[in-house]
């Protein structure tokens, strides 16, 4: 029996739009996500150890995805 592997980062993690974001940018690369969300992942912590802000504006975050993002209530 192969043994099962948890996400990295789940859709609690990221949110709805933040999912489905990922999955659609992963899609049109034809990469799997996890390829995606694992370098996000380590470039966040290495700019946080360099004493950088960490989260993105939701201008920054609409560049990276090419789009306008939903907003979440």
């Amino acid at each position: 029996m192969r043994p099962i592997h948890a996400p990295v980062i789940t859709e609690d993690d990221l949110g709805p739009v933040g999912w489905r974001a990922i999955h659609d940018l992963a899609r049109q690369r034809h990469r799997p996500p996890r390829q995606l969300i694992i370098p996000l992942v380590q470039g966040a912590i290495a700019r946080w150890l360099a004493g950088e802000e960490v989260e993105p504006s939701r201008s920054q975050l609409e560049s990276l995805f090419g789009k306008s993002l939903e907003s979440v209530a």
